[in-house]
């Protein structure tokens, strides 16, 4: 039974340091506001409103959860005799056991919520590199292939015939390429396809991640790159966001267009190495 009544505290002390941490990285952020910091200290306060509502449910989960898993181990009296006795307090042990692993599960969600919101607000801090956009689409088609394939997805890429050099953060761009990915594969039926290509235009590298999925409806296009807008379940609505933040870092831009029951795609524009360095790698 201990065992049982440390695994619903350890779940709720996992809740102190999380919020703690919200909190200490909020702070340390404002202190580096520039000028125009009431239009960021408004941001922020909507940001944090839209992390409270999204941090609501799980919070109502596990103390529900709570609730019963005391009542189910106070049910349990190890000195009452009998076979009917015996069957009851392991029916309790069970409930509790299962009450307790949605708890665990519940804060996990937590933590990657608030991972989601700490990654969002922070600046990204690129480490730079003269990289070859063309190796590094390559390198994320090389690793994706094996779970396109694991859902019916038929992934195709058409690479730029010359090499494309930007100053990226491979890491970062490697990041939201995934997402793209993850979202195009959530959002289509098996036997679809993902389509990746690359060219040049002009002084800028041009990378198209489209699928044959669901699409957008047109109603919801001018929020998908807001944050907390998720339309799929067990997602942050974080992911466009971050993905937009990265690519502006970058002097980039990012677009989708979409049409329902067609697919969607994302065009990511960067600027070639030849062009101006991204903003990050000058010195302030």
């Amino acid at each position: 039974m201990k065992e049982f009544i440390g695994g619903v505290l350890l779940a709720v002390l996992v809740l102190v340091p999380v919020a703690a941490l919200v909190l200490r990285r909020l702070t340390r952020g404002m202190e580096k506001r520039p000028s125009d910091r009431r239009d960021t200290d408004e941001e922020l306060t909507k940001l944090t409103g839209e992390l409270a509502h999204e941090i609501k449910n799980p919070l109502s989960t596990i103390k529900v959860n709570l609730k019963l898993t005391r009542e189910a181990l106070e049910d349990i009296d190890p000195a009452e005799p009998g076979k009917a006795a015996v069957d009851r307090s392991q029916q309790s042990l069970a409930s509790a056991l299962r009450k307790i692993t949605i708890i665990q599960k519940e804060t996990d969600r937590l933590e990657q919520i608030v991972d989601g919101f700490l990654r969002y607000v922070r600046r990204p801090d690129l480490q730079l590199a003269m990289v070859d956009l063309n190796e590094l689409v390559g390198d994320m088609v090389d690793f994706y292939w094996p779970q396109a394939h694991s859902h019916g997805l038929t992934l195709r890429h058409c690479l730029a015939a010359e090499p494309l050099v930007c100053h990226l953060d491979a890491g970062a761009l490697k990041q939201v390429l995934l997402n793209l990915f993850i979202n195009s594969q959530q959002a289509t039926d098996n036997g679809g396809e993902l389509m990746v290509r690359t060219l040049r235009r002009r002084d800028r590298a041009i990378l198209e991640v489209s699928d044959t999925g669901k699409g957008i409806p047109p109603e919801k296009m001018a929020a998908v790159f807001r944050p907390y807008q998720s339309w799929r379940s067990g997602g942050t609505g974080l992911g466009l966001a971050t993905a937009k933040k990265i690519v502006a870092a970058h002097n980039g831009a990012i677009s989708v267009h979409s049409e329902p029951g067609k697919g969607t795609a994302f065009t990511i524009e960067l600027p070639l190495a030849s062009a101006d360095p991204p903003v990050s790698e000058v010195a302030e």
